[in-house]
């Protein structure tokens, strides 16, 4: 049965399309949630089965991705967003085999759920770590299996290496027949070069960030940090105290963002979710780590209301 996996770019979604490729084979195709329809319907083609990871359901799209999902011979949708209100539920209704659990990182749904050889769960432990979902009784358990120190110098260079390859899908793609095969990220050597540079990156970006951070009420930002976004935004938060922090890197004339908080008072994922469609744009993730795009003509409009929406919220919880 011809198999295209469909995976988000980062260690999460690239480790459980490994998962998915030691069980399936087939093709891989990197998404997001909002390109998702559109490569469905470009890479598809004539595919039996489709198997979708580690890629949240777009507010906009979801009813159109649960149809074209419908159509094919097997359709597998693993994933640990929260979602629309409904999207599981019609996934289901149209028979779609969803295995969604908030928690628990998609690299190990995969692995709990596809039945993929014993020793990939090394390879489940790297995408858990590099997406921070390292709180669930499977990760305690499988832990135990492995060495602590050499797992997660792995998963970090792994994760550091994919930040640095970026768009490099044909990189990324290698990387997932390999890590199918449980071969070790430190022994590919343009991961390791790819993962040194990046971790000087951040460095230097960190360093560098109280002069380029701007901070508001209730949120700090950077501007085209130069490193990774979601950690630059998590150092954007603590550097500036503020409850929320946000790191921009503007592509032609879209203003493309992560946010981080670790305070608990918001859930990112549900604002931004409202917020963003306001803005001609979208956005949506986790209660503490999301992620955004909106028109740059609109960007400062957005990070205003999103810090007086985010005083608010915090403001009722002290």
């Amino acid at each position: 049965m011809e198999t295209v996996i469909f995976a988000h770019g980062d260690c999460d979604g690239v480790t459980s399309a490994a998962i998915a490729y030691s069980v399936f084979g087939g093709r891989v195709v990197f998404s997001h949630p909002v390109g998702l329809l559109g490569d469905l319907e470009e890479f598809a083609g004539q595919a039996e089965r489709v198997v979708v990871l580690d890629i949240s359901l777009d507010e906009r799209t979801w009813r159109a991705v649960a149809e074209k999902l419908s159509a094919f011979r097997e359709a597998i949708y693993i994933d640990h967003h929260p979602t629309p209100e409904g999207g599981l539920e019609l996934l289901e209704k149209l028979g779609v085999k969803v295995f969604h659990e908030q928690g628990p990182s998609t690299a190990e749904l995969a692995f709990r759920n596809l039945n993929p050889p014993h020793e990939l769960s090394r390879v489940a432990l790297y995408g858990a770590i590099g997406d921070y979902a390292v709180r669930t009784e499977w990760f305690n358990t499988y832990l135990g299996f492995w060495d602590i120190r050499a797992l997660y110098l792995e998963a970090g260079v792994l994760t550091l290496g994919l930040e640095g390859l970026r768009r490099d899908h044909d990189r990324k793609r290698e990387l997932v027949a390999e890590l199918a095969g449980n071969r070790l990220p430190s022994s590919i050597d343009f991961l390791v070069a790819s993962a040194i540079r990046e971790a000087r990156n951040l460095e230097e970006a960190r360093r560098a960030l109280p002069s380029k951070l701007v901070v508001l009420k209730s949120i700090a930002y950077v501007v085209n940090p130069g490193a990774p976004l979601g950690a630059m935004a998590t150092f954007s938060h603590v550097q500036s105290g503020r409850p929320v922090g946000l790191a921009i890197e503007v592509k032609r004339d879209w203003a493309v963002m992560s946010l981080r908080s670790a305070t608990g008072c918001v859930d990112l994922n549900a604002l931004l979710r409202e917020l963003a469609p306001r803005y001609e744009g979208h956005g949506g993730g986790h209660r503490e780590a999301a992620g955004a795009r909106v028109p740059v003509a609109r960007l400062e409009g957005f990070l205003a209301e999103l810090d007086e929406a985010v005083s608010r919220i915090c403001s009722k919880q002290r």
